[in-house]
């Protein structure tokens, strides 16, 4: 059994913690000192969609103390940076680093970070939420990973995480996994935040900025050379269930800094502001009804 941390026990984090911690593996969750101090005091339970609550006792601490042989970081890529000094390198070491974040940018600051781990890129499909400290839902059934699984390290990755019963694929590139998710993410967050509504209205009174958004997002795919059928993402977008919220739109409606950048950036910065002009507007949008 693996060694496992987990920086940031939200909604996808506590799932992971929740979920491989009940498989057996031995986990420790890093989080600020007020979650440390619940999830020690109550263990941290995880609601998984048709199934009882199950409450499991993973290490937690504000800090990272003792060698691991993996480590997921699951934190907002906002809270990227302060939240890394939790996690010191010289304890890192040679661990495989596991970055369950949004965006594509993240990749090169966690090598500069990490010089002699393996930092393998993943992304994770699923619904999920933090009630409160330590109490963790998963609200979708799915639950699908996809690992670039190019390296023995990548392999390893997928492996543990179909441990706890996790859908898990590999793709051989990291541009792959990481571009194919943001241009299914990235219509999806910024839409139903423009919006101001789940995915269900969102599609239905703005169907057009929703086809822009999911074409702008596959041409920037193609700049990493990286092909995504537009058609079917913009199809993945319509089936999903009427009452889908983003976490972004979450982030917006509790007030919290959004991953604009983390999610829109990337697009505009690979097409130019004149190309991306759907995403721009929505951008702006946006920021405007933020103030």
């Amino acid at each position: 059994m693996a060694t496992v941390g987990v920086l940031g026990p939200g909604g996808v984090g506590g799932l992971i913690a929740a979920r491989l911690g009940a498989a057996g593996h031995e986990v420790t969750v890093v989080a600020s000192e007020g979650t440390a101090a619940a999830i020690t005091a109550h263990g941290l339970t995880f609601h998984g969609p048709g199934t009882a609550p199950s409450v499991t006792y993973p290490t937690a601490q504000p800090w990272l103390s003792a060698p691991l042989d993996v480590l997921f970081i699951a934190v907002k890529a906002t809270d990227l940076l302060p939240a890394l000094q939790r996690i010191p390198a010289a304890m890192v070491g040679g661990a495989t680093v596991v970055p369950f974040l949004n965006g594509v940018d993240h990749m090169p600051l966690l090598r500069a970070y990490y010089p002699t781990a393996s930092v393998v890129a993943a992304s994770i499909a699923v619904e999920a939420t933090r009630h409160r400290p330590g109490v963790i839902e998963q609200l979708s059934t799915m639950a699908d990973v996809v690992v670039a699984g190019g390296t023995a390290a990548g392999v390893e990755t997928a492996e543990l995480l179909r441990t706890p019963g996790l859908t898990v694929t590999t793709q051989p590139g990291e541009d792959t996994v990481l571009w194919r998710k943001l241009a299914f993410l990235a219509p999806l967050a910024l839409l139903t935040t423009v919006a101001n509504a789940p995915i269900g209205p969102a599609r239905t009174d703005r169907a057009t900025s929703l086809r822009a958004l999911v074409d702008e997002a596959a041409a920037a795919a193609a700049t990493r050379s990286v092909p995504v059928d537009a058609d079917a993402v913009a199809a993945r977008l319509v089936a999903l269930p009427g009452g889908w919220q983003s976490s972004m739109l979450k982030d917006f409606r509790s007030g919290r800094p959004l991953e604009l950048d983390a999610i829109a950036g990337p697009i505009i910065r690979a097409l130019g502001a004149a190309k991306a002009a759907a995403t721009v507007e929505v951008v702006q949008a946006i920021l405007a009804a933020g103030r």
